[in-house]
């Protein structure tokens, strides 16, 4: 009987070993799975290529850390910011008064990447807020100091000027201002009002122009009777002209080319009105009367010339 029991225990020892040498390793593999998950969870942080992370360890600054992998010391560390090193653009829409007194709209762009993480942070408050206002500041400070077209002439030295003195004041912020530029400059209103003025004064005189000498032209080669032409009909026949002329360089005025658009019944009405002769033979006398005055032109340019190089040899 008790040898039995003795053969029982001895078996229950033997099967209690064999399940501890497989339950051992077990429990050893799941205690490690466990130890990584909350050591990565809680004590491992991982911060992009382009960032740098500011650790506080009680509340004071300790270290930058910087892109990839770092352990912190739950309770002890903290992330206090976390910086993006990349090159940034910065629009600034910026109204300032000119020396005369005129009120002009600037539109600046700067283009800045940190390059302390540490004095971007403990340095000032907000570097981005505190760029902007500084651009302000001195754009406003040293271009009210110019009168507008002082300002249009000399933008690509001011914008150089400006962006040293902003530099000289961002160094010490930890940052790098890499390109500034004034990108926009708008005049008030009223001087855009006399800018498009003058320009429609402009194009009229040169219309009247190009009439003036289209009427001159035609009546030369296809006689008097042409003065009864209308506007359009001697603009017609002058542009007809000149596009059968490939060499002629002369420019016509936008405002008339509508006139000779394909399917227009201006063609018909100018071949109509010339009388005697056909309409291709009144083009061709109009293009030699072209060609006239410009050989004219060129004749007059060479005694000129000949003129110059002749009293250049008697001196």
């Amino acid at each position: 009987m008790w040898g039995i029991i003795a053969l029982l225990i001895f078996a229950a020892i033997i099967i209690l070993l064999q399940l501890a040498n497989v339950l051992v390793p077990i429990a050893l593999l799941f205690g490690a799975v466990v130890f990584l998950v909350i050591f990565f969870k809680f004590f491992v942080k991982k911060f992009e290529p382009y960032e740098s992370a500011l650790i506080y360890r009680f509340g004071r600054f300790h270290r930058a850390s910087p892109s990839g992998w770092t352990i912190l010391i739950p309770g002890m560390e903290r992330i206090g910011a976390v910086v993006d090193l990349r090159e940034q653009r910065q629009d600034i829409e910026i109204p300032i008064i000119s020396q005369e007194g005129l009120e002009i709209n600037l539109g600046t762009i700067a283009y800045f990447y940190v390059t302390n993480a540490v004095k971007s942070v403990l340095h000032i408050q907000n570097y981005k807020e505190a760029l902007v206002e500084l651009i302000r500041s001195r754009v406003r400070d040293l271009a009210g100091e110019f009168t507008f077209t002082q300002l249009v002439i000399n933008i690509e030295d001011i914008s150089d000027a400006l962006r040293k003195q902003v530099a000289s004041v961002t160094e010490n912020w930890g940052l790098e201002i890499t390109t500034f530029e004034i990108a926009k400059l708008d005049p008030p209103e009223e001087i855009m009002d006399a800018l498009r003025g003058k320009r429609v004064a402009q194009e009229e005189l040169e219309a009247k122009r190009f009439m003036a000498e289209a009427r001159r032209i035609i009546t030369a080669a296809l006689g008097e009777g042409t003065k009864t032409f209308d506007d359009k009909t001697t603009t017609y026949l002058y542009i007809k002209a000149l596009e059968n002329m490939k060499s002629s360089k002369m420019m016509i005025p936008t405002e008339f080319m509508d006139i000779v658009k394909p399917g227009g019944s201006q063609g018909n009405l100018a071949k109509g009105m010339i009388a005697g002769t056909t309409f291709n033979k009144a083009l061709n006398m109009i293009g030699q009367e072209i060609m006239q005055e410009e050989s004219i032109g060129k004749r007059e340019i060479e005694e000129i010339v000949d003129n110059n190089n002749n009293n250049n040899n008697n001196e």
